[in-house]
């Protein structure tokens, strides 16, 4: 069985549905946290993530939403 990526598949349904990009967001399944939050944010195939345990810490869940912020209004962190 042979493996494929999560961009070959978006490239393969691209290929049949231009829009398909679009139509589909795709949630980072790991923890995000304020250390990994700016480059998982910048990437161009990720359109959210979960927080996991940094959405119980009041301060990490804090600087999490700043970067978050920033990078939305295009700001460098």
């Amino acid at each position: 069985m042979a493996l494929i990526t999560l961009k070959q598949l978006l490239d393969h349904a691209a290929e049949k549905n231009p829009n398909y990009d679009k139509q589909v967001n795709i949630i980072y399944g790991g923890s995000l946290t304020p250390e990994n939050s700016e480059a998982l944010f910048r990437m161009e195939n990720i359109d959210e993530g979960s927080m996991s345990l940094c959405s119980i810490d009041p301060q990490a869940f804090i600087k999490l939403c700043h970067v978050a912020d920033k990078l939305n209004y295009g700001e460098k962190v």
